[in-house]
């Protein structure tokens, strides 16, 4: 059974969109006051002047406390308001030192399927745990696309426990685990729900050596809300290649009529997000053959656009134009916002740094050709760590 850690809903700064601030409505606990006055008639007997005077005195009493306690219900209410009053302007402050916050190197930064990394008062570069990095033994990460601080832990060991992680300022927050020696591979995330490749598996041994058994094989979602996990049944107990999901669909390709004859035949299909985990697949295009599939979220004049990029060995096409693609040996690309972000595979006299190339999909031009040891979006800026351990930045359209 798959183990659950609860969590609070969480909003997340999603990738290639604009971070917009929910303003907190502002409750309005003034209270009208109304007084209510009567016209009492008093009956005064001349036999009773004395007990009359009494009278007079008791109700000059009673009226005076009557508006003691009304000036003290007034004055409390005016204190009740004015602490409201104050508490708003607390939290107003506190939202703009949120959204003025600036990112320092002591944050956490993450490196492409790489540890979290961050630099110590000592100027030292460091793990989320504060163990100064030495390029071997680290925890290792894979972005999820279309955030700006989720990953999905990996393994480190053959029966280690995958997870979902939210990158915070200072620390590491997690939001859900797999069962454990299920493997995850994330596509994206598109409102609570994350997709991905997800594999069940389980302990097994050959010639005594411990190993791993695939039990089900397919492409589904962990749904954060409920803290559980989906997948599709057209995409189950069947071989998958490439996927892509974006708003509203899931595109993934199957094995053509030709498989056999040729490896590299596909077909595309495509599944809709807003059906249930048992529809039929739509076919889109028979022999697809051996093309990658990209996915983009970016923001026009405020609102989400959403495309599908097809690669080829050699090129991205995109927008009219070719853009370089790398094979798995020779490293890997994502797109965020509008941008194609390049991981090289080459190695670098520094092992604690990575090659990274950012090429504008709509001008083409080169915005970013360095080594990093860290990187983090935030409000339309790129944050990256020098191999001096040094904080830059630069703008990046998302």
């Amino acid at each position: 059974m798959k183990k659950i850690i609860p969590v609070m809903l969480i909003s997340f700064a999603l990738v290639g969109c604009t971070n917009q601030g929910t303003p907190k409505n502002e409750a309005n606990n003034n209270q009208a006051q109304e007084s209510e006055q009567t016209d009492d008639k008093q009956v005064i007997e001349v036999k009773k002047a004395e007990d009359n005077l009494e009278n007079k005195e008791e109700a000059s009493k009673a009226e005076q406390n009557k508006e003691n306690e009304e000036d003290s219900s007034y004055k409390e209410d005016n204190n009740d308001d004015e602490h409201l009053e104050k508490d708003q302007e607390d939290d107003n402050e506190e939202n703009e030192e949120s959204d003025n916050k600036e990112i320092s190197k002591d944050d956490l930064f993450f490196t492409p399927n790489g540890p979290f990394t961050s630099v110590n008062e000592n100027g030292e570069l460091v793990d989320e745990n504060g163990n100064v990095l030495t390029g071997t033994d680290s925890n290792h990460y894979d972005y999820v696309k279309y955030t700006n601080n989720v990953f999905v832990k990996m393994k480190n060991d053959l029966y280690d426990t995958v997870s979902i992680v939210r990158m915070n300022d200072k620390n590491i927050e997690t939001l859900f685990e797999f069962p454990e020696a299920d493997e995850f591979r994330p596509l994206g995330m598109i409102g609570d729900k994350i997709y991905g490749f997800h594999e069940e598996k389980s302990k097994a041994e050959v010639n005594g050596t411990p190993s791993l058994n695939t039990d089900k094989s397919a492409i589904g979602y962990v749904d954060l809300a409920s803290g559980e996990i989906h997948d599709f049944d057209a995409t189950a107990e069947e071989l998958t290649g490439g996927a892509v999901v974006i708003d509203g669909e899931l595109q993934f390709t199957k094995p053509g009529d030709n498989s056999e004859q040729n490896a590299y035949n596909f077909d595309l299909y495509k599944l809709d997000l807003s059906k249930g985990t048992d529809q039929q697949a739509e076919l889109l295009e028979k022999d697809f053959d051996l093309q990658y599939l990209f996915g983009q979220k970016r923001f026009e004049n405020g609102n989400p656009v959403w495309k599908v990029y097809r690669a080829d060995n050699d090129h991205i096409y995109a927008n009219d134009q070719e853009f370089p693609f790398l094979w798995a040996e020779q490293g890997f690309q994502e797109i965020i916002g509008n941008n194609i972000f390049y991981f090289d595979s080459e190695e670098v006299n520094d092992r604690l740094s990575r090659p990274i190339k950012i090429i504008n999909m709509s001008t083409g031009e080169t915005v970013l050709d360095t080594q990093i040891r860290g990187m983090k979006i935030s409000d339309g800026k790129l944050y990256y760590l020098t191999t001096d351990n040094e904080l830059e930045s630069i703008d990046v359209e998302l």
